[in-house]
């Protein structure tokens, strides 16, 4: 406000060159930053919807890099399939090659026929063998003794080269003590004892310290039941004699003196050669069979022999095929069946067919392809997704996460596409070599179809990106439409203001002319 008076004419000029003073600034913004719409005070409703079309294109833009990103992942596992697919069709190669060769080839084999190179008779018995026997003990095994088999008195009474030892039975039960004499009494309740119980009881007796002073040890000597339900008695000694009372004949067995069968071993003489090593046999050196078998045991080199018991004959083995001589005095081999001289094992040398090692060799090509497989399906990864070991991919593509596309990986290793490593001998048949093209078949399918999957999604991912684009540009254009300043107009604009505001000063000054003319009046 001010306290000058203006004429009308001057405050008038005023007014206008205030007027263009203000389109001038206006203009002037407009021209330095290209924009007509600078704040909401300029145009509000363009300055507001200019800004929210700059903010929708703005998230859309954030959302490209994701999207982008997308496509290359994409792209990896689009090229993953496509060098996997090679591979497998490189194995493929293999099999196929593999059945082209002979499946098996002409091989000559030298086998050994016959190990046993001589055999003849022993015939010497069995000094282990069962010396006394009695009748079949029927219902009383394992069951209570009827009355009448065991009285209780019985004396048990085996003698050794001389040395007798009795055994005395004690019915426990009432039924009696035993009255007689004996170097040892064993207790039985009559009532429950069964023949397993006499059994246990005399052997118990034999290797008691009572019967320590027997020589031979009784301990060397055993009771038991045979195959026959017989009561047995068993020793590895030369000789063996025993009388029985009233216990003898409740078990079927005869008083008398019993040996084993070794007169012929125990009356030969002389040496034997098996090999290298021989055994002499005689008073003082082999007598029973158990001290030939010890020998016979201890063969070493490449020799062996053993004692055939299901044929009771002596069986003489070259190792590895080897050739053995067999000597000794005359007799002595005579008494053994076997001739002297040098004995070989029978061989035979055959043409077979073995499996082709060239097929053996590209099974270990098949499996060697199988492993690159799987590296190269590890090695598809973009940016930490790896599409052919099971990931997935979850690509948004709107401001609000309202349009979106969830790709779905899988297992395309080998073994994802059902391909395993095979045996040394899968490829040694044609018929199993078929198998395998077919899993390769079915593998090359699989990646077929997972490749279409792939080029749809990549299809549908490249048109948004290419829609997101356009439309990121779509808005731009819009807000800049809203907000942009037309700089040609806004020039020719201030060239029309300069010049209103320089018509406008000349104005006010001959406004103000006339004002001074007044002066002159007092002049």
């Amino acid at each position: 406000m001010s306290d000058v008076t203006l004429s009308k004419a001057v405050r008038s000029n005023l007014l206008h060159l205030q007027g263009t003073a203000t389109m001038m600034d206006r203009t002037q913004e407009r021209l330095a930053t290209g924009l007509k719409v600078n704040s909401a005070l300029d145009n509000p409703t363009n300055f507001f919807t200019a800004s929210s079309l700059k903010a929708r294109s703005k998230d859309l833009d954030l959302l490209m890099d994701a999207i982008s990103n997308g496509v290359q992942t994409l792209q990896a596992a689009d090229k993953g399939i496509s060098a996997i697919q090679k591979l497998v069709e490189s194995a493929q190669a293999t099999a196929r090659q593999a059945m082209q060769t002979t499946p098996r080839v002409d091989t000559t084999q030298t086998a050994v026929l016959q190990e046993a190179v001589a055999t003849g008779t022993v015939a010497i018995g069995a000094d282990s063998a069962a010396l006394a026997t009695g009748s079949d003990l029927g219902a009383n095994t394992g069951t209570d003794l009827a009355s009448g088999i065991v009285a209780h008195d019985d004396v048990f009474s085996i003698t050794v080269d001389g040395d007798v030892f009795t055994i005395g039975i004690n019915d426990t039960d009432g039924g009696g003590g035993f009255t007689g004499t004996a170097d040892l009494v064993i207790d039985l309740d009559f009532s429950s004892a069964t023949v397993d119980d006499v059994i246990a009881g005399l052997n118990g007796a034999m290797t008691s310290t009572e019967a320590a002073g027997i020589s031979p040890a009784l301990a060397d000597f055993s009771i038991g039941l045979d195959g026959a339900n017989q009561l047995a008695v068993t020793t590895s000694e030369n000789e063996i004699s025993f009388s029985l009372s009233g216990f003898a004949t409740g078990f079927g067995i005869a008083d008398g003196s019993f040996a084993p069968s070794n007169a012929q071993i125990a009356g030969l003489s002389g040496t034997l050669t098996i090999g290298t090593q021989t055994a002499t046999f005689g008073a003082g050196n082999i007598e029973t069979r158990a001290q030939l078998e010890d020998w016979l045991a201890g063969l070493t080199g490449d020799v062996s022999a053993e004692i055939d018991t299901s044929s009771d004959t002596l069986v003489v083995t070259g190792a590895n095929g080897a050739s053995v001589a067999i000597g000794g005095t005359l007799d002595t081999v005579a008494a053994f069946g076997i001739a002297q001289q040098t004995y070989s094992a029978q061989t035979e040398t055959t043409t077979v067919n073995v499996p082709n090692p060239v097929r053996r060799e590209m099974v270990e090509q098949y499996n060697a392809m199988l492993e690159q497989i799987s590296n190269l399906t590890r090695d598809a990864s973009y940016n930490g997704v790896n599409l052919l070991i099971g990931d997935s991919l979850d690509l948004i593509f709107n401001e609000d996460g309202t349009s979106r596309l969830n790709i779905e990986g899988g297992q395309f290793d080998a073994a994802g596409l059902g391909l395993t490593p095979v045996a040394n001998e899968a490829f040694d048949e044609n018929a199993d070599i078929e198998t395998v093209l077919d899993g390769l078949k079915g593998a090359i399918d699989s990646l077929r179809a997972q490749a279409s999957r792939f080029g749809s999604n990549m299809s549908v991912v490249e048109a948004r990106q290419n829609f997101t684009k356009e439309m990121i540009n779509t808005l731009e254009t819009g807000a800049a439409d809203l907000t942009l300043a037309d700089t040609n107009e806004e020039a020719a604009n201030m060239l029309a203001l300069q010049t209103r505001q320089q018509l406008s000063q000349t104005a006010l000054s001959l406004a103000s002319q006339a004002d001074q003319a007044v002066l002159r009046l007092f002049g």
